[in-house]
């Protein structure tokens, strides 16, 4: 299955504004019938009264894009609960279990958005706001949309290394001086998956047990990861460039590296649960968060947007000259055993 194919997104993102635009110009009899829908979505949402969002974003980045909603909507109370990718999809897939279904809204990422859709549990929804987005972008039969990307980088502590000495690629990492120096989440298992795809199994098994060997500091969460980085618990983290750049906008001695081959990237995506209790508030929010204000919102807290138009807020965080290699859109097929392998390499006691 590959619907979610994210290549090219971000060279397409000019040509489809102008498309937008251009539309907007010779079609103005759609702005009424559009206008109509969103005065029936704020009604039925002012029924709603709320809405229940499952994300693996940060709780600084939702509550940025709630309050820009809720300025908006303020009608509309916006449950929000976040947690990590594995947990948010066992807890989808237990709720469903049981016959239960509380969240209205989920942004995951795309392989794990892929696994909800195979297992029946989102609906299509082609949000008008979707149509200025890339093919690549969407999910094809309209299931979820792309909404920001996360890179798989290596990032250092300038303290502690300096841009001379610091890796310049994946297999620097080997290097003697950087034994138990490097911070690792433990349950990397798309970057790891992700170069079993793109390297071959042999060479990214002989790797990362080569890396196991090196003693990395495992801890659970990038963003912990990045902040560790920039306390100085350790010289590298295998972390995502937003945060680097949140945290050098605050004065953090922190940078990373952009010659990394591959730089795994992964695409999170915006998608409607299949029985979403509050329809009406959920379509809105889907809407909200692929609208320029939307998506602005995302782009100020340093992550990298999809939709065309709206640039990265830190210039190092264009994606055009990285080498990016995409979380496979059918890697859900495969995640049990990487998961498995990945916990076998590094876990080990």
């Amino acid at each position: 299955m590959q619907r979610f194919n994210p290549d090219g997104i971000f060279r397409a993102r000019f040509c489809f504004f102008i498309l937008g635009c251009l539309a907007t110009i010779y079609y103005p009899s759609l702005a009424p019938a559009q206008q109509r829908r969103v005065d029936n979505l704020i009604e039925g949402a002012r029924k709603d009264g709320e809405v229940v969002w499952y994300t693996t974003t940060s709780n600084e980045d939702n509550q940025a894009v709630v309050n820009g909603f809720n300025k908006k909507y303020p009608f509309v109370k916006v449950q929000v609960l976040r947690t990590s990718g594995e947990k948010l999809r066992e807890r989808i897939l237990t709720e469903a279990s049981a016959g239960q279904h509380f969240f209205d809204v989920a942004v995951m990422n795309g392989m794990e958005l892929g696994l909800l859709k195979s297992r029946s549990l989102l609906q299509p929804y082609r949000s008008p706001e979707a149509a200025l987005y890339p093919a690549g972008a969407k999910e094809r039969e309209g299931y979820f949309t792309g909404i920001y990307a996360r890179n798989f980088i290596l990032a250092y502590n300038k303290n502690m290394t300096s841009e001379k000495a610091a890796p310049r690629d994946w297999p620097d990492l080997l290097r003697p001086e950087w034994k138990e120096k490097i911070g690792l989440e433990e349950e990397e298992f798309e970057w790891y998956g992700t170069l079993v795809e793109y390297w071959g199994k042999e060479k990214t098994a002989k790797f990362m047990k080569a890396l196991a060997a090196q003693k990395p500091q495992l801890r659970r969460g990038h963003t912990l990861l990045a902040q560790l980085l920039a306390a100085g618990e350790f010289p590298l983290a295998i972390v995502f460039p937003y945060q680097i750049e949140q945290l050098r906008a605050k004065g953090a001695p922190v940078a990373w590296v952009r010659s990394t081959d591959p730089i795994v990237t992964s695409i999170n995506g915006v998608a409607l649960s299949a029985k979403a209790r509050r329809p009406n508030a959920a379509k809105l929010l889907v809407d909200f968060i692929l609208s320029e204000e939307g998506q602005t919102a995302i782009r100020d807290r340093f992550r990298v947007p999809v939709r065309p138009g709206v640039a990265p807020a830190a210039p190092s965080l264009e994606q055009s000259d990285l080498k990016l290699r995409y979380v496979p859109a059918d890697m859900f097929k495969k995640i049990s055993l990487y998961e498995k392998e990945y916990r076998e390499i590094f876990w080990q006691k």
